[in-house]
């Protein structure tokens, strides 16, 4: 008996396994959802830039005594899209964190259009950069205060209060658009099914994409623009030589938040070859109703 429930456990084993590893991404949630992170690391306006890393806290459910749709200690990828430390006279401490993507334990990426709520004792205004605090009041009162009087005289040229979100700040963040599980890249399958660059494919001529009719909505000192990937690869979007967002195959139109001033739009994909990967350069080129951008295949 003990030789026969072997025999299964070894027989039937490698096809769990099998269907555990096919099985695809599969989550999926409303728009308006709330979500907690905790930052990886330590961070201080002005001096912390680039790609950041967030974990999800408590799982994220939608109902009570189901399965969790987004897994404790999943990965939120992101960008500091701003981060100034606050002024000597006037201004204060600012960060905006651009949140791109979930990244599961399942090697599943889902795209995310999400805004900052708050972050500890910080609050976010409506354009999602958190603001940090002022001592205004205090330094009123100690300037006209006497016995304190040269003291805040002496600290004029300082700056205000600095803007740090440690390892234990709780950060809190809103979808502005549903997650779905048709957007989601899995990592562990994007490899081998990419197209290797030196044979053509029938993939290369691009995806069926309708007219979208989006303009551009200003909010505050941002604007927000569509933009598609056109391209059957996964797209990576640079703003002004930083990364801001990764975009599926085929996927949009989603929002790109983009400053009023001038700034440059590129964008790259990575291909997994024999020899290695290779990268692909990918063109930036304005859609049909000259409110947004297309990302497409130079080659084409």
């Amino acid at each position: 008996m003990k030789s026969l429930l072997i025999w299964t456990v070894i027989v039937f084993s490698p096809a769990a396994s099998a269907l555990a590893a096919a099985a695809p991404c599969q989550a999926s949630l409303p728009a308006g959802t709330i979500i907690r992170i905790f930052p990886d690391e330590k961070l201080v306006a002005g001096k912390a830039f680039g790609p950041v890393i967030f974990t999800v806290t408590p799982d994220v459910r939608l109902f009570p005594n189901r399965p969790a749709v987004i897994p404790r200690g999943s990965k939120v990828l992101g960008n500091l899209m701003e981060s100034k430390q606050a002024g000597r006279l006037v201004g204060r401490a600012q960060t905006q964190i651009v949140l791109t993507s979930i990244l599961t334990a399942d090697s599943c990426e889902y795209p995310i259009d999400a805004k900052v709520l708050e972050a500890g004792r910080y609050t976010a205004n409506r354009d999602g950069v958190i603001v940090g605090r002022s001592h205004a009041r205090r330094d009123l009162l100690e300037l006209l205060f006497p016995p304190t009087t040269i003291y805040q005289l002496i600290r004029i040229p300082s700056r205000g209060p600095s803007l740090v979100i440690d390892l234990e700040t709780p950060i809190t963040i809103k979808l502005t658009e549903p997650l779905t599980a048709e957007s989601a890249v899995s990592r562990a399958e994007a490899a081998p099914s990419l197209p290797v660059p030196s044979t053509p494919s029938p993939a290369r001529l691009g995806c069926a994409g309708s007219r979208v009719q989006t303009p551009p909505w200003p909010g505050g000192s941002d604007v927000f623009y569509p933009i598609r990937n056109r391209t059957p690869y996964q797209a990576r979007l640079y703003l002004n030589g930083r990364p801001v967002r990764l975009l599926p195959p085929c996927y949009g139109p989603t929002m790109l938040i983009a400053f009023r001033s001038n700034f440059r739009l590129t964008a790259a994909a990575v291909l997994a070859t024999r020899d290695g990967q290779t990268q692909v350069r990918l063109q930036i080129v304005p859609n049909e109703n000259q409110d947004g951008w297309d990302i497409v295949d130079e080659s084409q």
